[in-house]
């Protein structure tokens, strides 16, 4: 599957790129994937990117599983990915960290920017955001109860994803502390068939229910 681009827009329209005449106008219902590529440009004007964080899991805002590398994301489409976050760093000038965000429409490869944000004085790297392993997964626990409680990050690594995926869930399992509700339900997100074959995003939600 090729990537195509439809008009790309950073964030706050500040800045836009052509590409190619399309009337398309976002994922269809149950297609949508959200990724991001984290940019870092040095001093100097040299840019890194990142692999591919997928936000595998998210509600409203906030995500609360991601990992890297997506599951079952072309090759091409990471490539292209990386090229359109690399346009757009060096439109608006970053210097420092940022992070470009996507959506995907899963069957056609089109995709489009929905967020651009830098983080200039953030001390991070693109080796900050890098998995440490052959793969890595994120998860973030709000407190679904009591958003006021603090969040909890947990990274996981490990050499296949079903690896990180059986210690991500054992560690949720023997995790103390409240967040019954969250932990619960990110315990069945991870645990699901759907999940387990790939499934990720809104595509997951309507696999899994």
């Amino acid at each position: 599957m090729g990537a195509k681009v439809s008009t790309v827009m950073s964030s706050r329209g500040a800045t836009s790129r052509r590409g190619p005449p399309t009337d398309y106008a976002g994922p269809a219902a149950g297609r949508e994937r959200r990724l991001d590529i984290h940019v870092c440009v040095s001093e100097t004007g040299e840019l890194a990117t990142s692999r591919a964080w997928e936000r595998s899991v998210w509600r409203e805002a906030r995500v609360l599983i991601a990992e890297c590398p997506a599951p079952h994301l072309p090759s091409s489409i990471e490539t292209a990915l990386r090229t359109v976050a690399s346009s757009v760093a060096r439109d608006r000038g970053w210097q420092g960290m940022g992070t470009v965000a996507f959506s995907l429409d899963d069957r056609s490869g089109v995709f489009r920017v929905i967020g651009a944000e830098a983080q200039p004085h953030s001390g991070a790297t693109v080796d900050s955001h890098e998995p440490g392993a052959a793969h890595a997964l994120e998860v973030r626990i709000d407190g679904c109860v009591d958003r006021r409680l603090p969040c909890t990050r947990l990274l996981v690594c490990g050499a296949t994803r079903g690896e990180v995926l059986r210690r991500a869930y054992r560690a949720l399992s023997e995790m103390p502390g409240p967040a019954g509700t969250d932990r619960a339900f990110l315990m069945n997100r991870i645990a699901s068939r759907a999940f387990c074959s790939g499934l990720t995003g809104t595509r997951l939600d309507q696999a899994v229910g």
